[in-house]
């Protein structure tokens, strides 16, 4: 054996140690997602074109059983009323809107949006029915950006 075959193992330990000392390389670490102002977050951000209409997040309890337990329900949609007239009446009617809407979603059964193809649907159509009780306005389409049954 050589004179090489020993210097190897010092040569590779040396380079090691070395490296080990230096620690990491700033761009090597690994940071949270959203941590800082500049990185991205994880949820989607958009923007409510101008004939639909944005209703606020609703969040209520929801009766389970007899027992009086609850489950937390999320809601959130966006509106695309039929013409103009009823983007106005949907528009200025907003919080009746929101009221009738939290009163049929409480009594309505909790399992009807526990489906995951189903539950956005029956949703679809119990906002569109309150839209209609609360301000008599007719509706094209309802965008149902979140539904949570927690």
């Amino acid at each position: 054996m050589g004179p090489i075959m020993v210097v190897r193992p010092l040569l590779l330990a040396f380079v090691t140690l070395l490296l080990v000392s230096l620690g990491p390389a700033p761009g090597f670490a690994k940071q949270k997602a959203g941590g800082e102002p500049g990185q991205p977050k994880n949820e989607i951000t958009a923007k409510v074109a101008s004939n639909y209409i944005a209703l606020p997040k609703l969040h209520m309890p929801v009766e389970v059983d007899a027992n009086r337990q609850f489950r937390a329900l999320e809601l959130e949609v966006w509106l695309l009323p039929k013409d103009e007239q009823n983007l106005a009446l949907a528009r200025t009617g907003k919080k009746a809107i929101m009221e009738v809407l939290r009163d049929d979603m409480i009594a309505f059964n909790w399992e009807a949006f526990q489906d995951s193809k189903a539950g956005p649907e029956v949703a679809k159509k119990l906002v569109a029915a309150s839209v209609e009780k609360a301000c008599g306005a007719k509706l094209d389409d309802v965008l149902i950006k979140t539904l949570l049954l927690k």
